[in-house]
């Protein structure tokens, strides 16, 4: 399913525990890693003076050197070739530019401490892209992993249309890393979660199917606890699909919550 996977970086923690998961799958799934460090003409010049130019030139070295640094060393965790790249430009375009070029179908991305959507890597970048990608987007939090593993995987659904998105990359990731599959559906009618399961088992991966109640993204995260999943899958949906995900839906509160990487898989 994934044939090539983005990991922008700024070289922090939260994007180097981003960068190994994107590695990680794309040695799982043979998808091409793409390493992007961008330089933003806005930093240049700021407080400066003197030799303006001058100053600027310099400013302008320094963080290119920087940004091939922090591509360099994400490069020298990978178990596979990776592509690496240093673009300047507003970062935002950067990166849908990159998305759209590159065929782009999943972006790793991190999350900074405790404010959790609010402190994305790069500021308001990772919203921008969870709005606005039109491709899944594996975010994690702030953390030392060494080597990421993916044994036990929750995916929520309630049979709509993006859950049976969602449905699908679970089960591809799954697939690619041989992990069990929790499905959930929160609510009394546990159907959505038993035809998921179902449509698991029968490309050979071991599935659960459960019902929960209460508020949903409570209620996700909780059983993520239950089963210690090491990913949740979810989709966003309605009509202004991923615009909704940092404007109270199940989909942002669970990213914000969740102990454990979250893929939001959008229209």
């Amino acid at each position: 399913m994934y044939e090539n996977i983005l990991i922008p970086t700024d070289g922090s923690d939260a994007a180097t525990t981003a960068a190994r998961y994107g590695l990680f799958l794309a040695e799982r799934t043979g998808a091409t890693a793409h390493v992007l460090s961008v330089v933003d003409p806005d930093r240049y010049g700021t407080d400066i003076v003197g030799d303006v130019d001058d100053l600027v030139r310099r400013q302008q070295s320094r963080l290119h050197d920087r940004a091939h640094g922090v591509v360099d060393e994400v490069a020298a965790l990978a178990p596979v070739p990776v592509e690496t790249h240093v673009v300047e430009g507003r970062p935002r375009r950067v990166l849908a530019t990159a998305i759209r070029e590159r065929d782009i179908d999943l972006v790793a991305m991190g999350t900074h401490g405790r404010s959790g959507v609010d402190r994305y890597l790069l500021g308001s970048l990772a919203e921008h892209t969870l709005r606005t990608a039109g491709v899944p987007v594996l975010v994690t939090r702030d953390g030392d992993v060494d080597e990421p593993e993916l044994a036990d995987i929750v995916v929520a659904t309630d049979g709509s249309e993006g859950a049976e998105r969602a449905g699908e990359h679970g089960i591809a990731v799954a697939t690619a890393t041989g992990a069990r599959l929790h499905t959930l559906t929160v609510d009394d009618d546990d159907t959505p979660a038993r035809r998921l399961a179902d449509r698991a088992r029968d490309v050979g991966i071991e599935a659960t199917a459960t019902a929960r109640t209460g508020r949903p993204h409570e209620a996700i995260v909780a059983y993520a606890d239950t089963v210690e999943a090491d990913l949740v899958v979810l989709g966003t949906h309605g009509r202004t699909g991923v615009e909704r995900v940092l404007l109270g839906s199940v989909a942002e509160r669970t990213v914000r919550t969740a102990p454990v990487p979250t893929m939001v898989v959008g229209p």
